[in-house]
């Protein structure tokens, strides 16, 4: 199996670092932390050195995380987000990434989950016309505490799009914590509809208890937590995915932390898990 380090495990990090710092702990790939990308075309720099960079790693570019707030519904919010997407399109192409994470938020909220899914899918559609032309896909995931988050609610936003370079980006934990899939669900996956996968774990609020900081639930390393991460991983290896799998959480301590611990960490978790 093949694993990508995850920018958020290392969130202070810049992205050349989290170059050094996936090849020398082992990793095959790297998925780009999108601020850190942000905080690197803004510095002037450019695909082409970050690309020698990668290369000389021996890493694969796994995705660009992320583009977020695609559900966007204002005219100017529309715009940011599709200038977004050619940026990052372009500097995908360059470097050899084939994939882009889009996320929708909470703009919506005071839709139904079905205005939700129509007024997304239209950006989406918008965006992944954009990456067509760079030869690049996109992943979607939806926040556990977000209108668009459960696996049927993936399906019908895959429908609404309708476009062959969207699928889905499977995350334990924002699965687990909105409940809204389960290891048989997803075991029924199309696997050409999964192009990558995060482990984590964590906690979740009770039944009808509102969402708390993210930090305090997906705070710990994979086994810390409450999700049945073996049952889940089993079931995605169920699917033939065999692409690769980055481990993130979201932990303020262990982001003060040796990075090259925690990677290490990660991804002796992640092998003990996928095997």
């Amino acid at each position: 199996m093949k694993f990508a380090l995850h920018g958020m495990i290392s969130l202070h990090n810049n992205i050349i670092s989290d170059i050094r710092l996936a090849k020398e702990t082992g990793y095959q790939g790297l998925e780009i932390h999108t601020e850190k990308l942000w905080r690197y075309i803004n510095a002037g720099l450019t695909s082409e050195a970050f690309k020698a960079r990668l290369d000389a790693a021996e890493l694969k570019p796994t995705a660009i995380d992320i583009i977020g707030s695609v559900e966007a519904a204002d005219k100017e919010a529309q715009q940011k987000v599709f200038n977004e997407a050619k940026t990052l399109c372009q500097f995908a192409n360059d470097i050899g990434c084939d994939t882009i994470q889009l996320n929708a938020f909470e703009s919506l909220n005071a839709l139904s989950v079905e205005d939700n899914i129509r007024l997304t899918a239209a950006n989406i559609r918008e965006i992944a016309d954009i990456g067509r032309d760079f030869g690049v896909k996109f992943q979607y995931e939806g926040a556990a505490w977000t209108p668009i988050a459960t696996l049927d609610d993936y399906y019908r936003l895959h429908d609404a799009v309708g476009r062959d370079n969207f699928g889905f980006v499977l995350d334990t934990w924002h699965f687990w914590a909105c409940r809204g899939a389960t290891p048989e669900s997803i075991s029924k996956i199309d696997q050409a509809l999964i192009y990558n996968v995060h482990l984590s774990d964590g906690k979740r609020p009770d039944v009808g208890q509102p969402w708390v900081d993210e930090t305090l639930l997906r705070g710990c390393l994979l086994g810390e937590g409450d999700i049945p991460l073996q049952e889940w991983v089993s079931a995605i290896q169920s699917t033939g995915f065999d692409g690769f799998y980055s481990g993130e959480f979201l932990n303020p301590q262990l982001w003060e932390g040796d990075h090259y611990e925690t990677a290490e960490t990660m991804l002796k978790q992640m092998r003990s898990l996928v095997g």
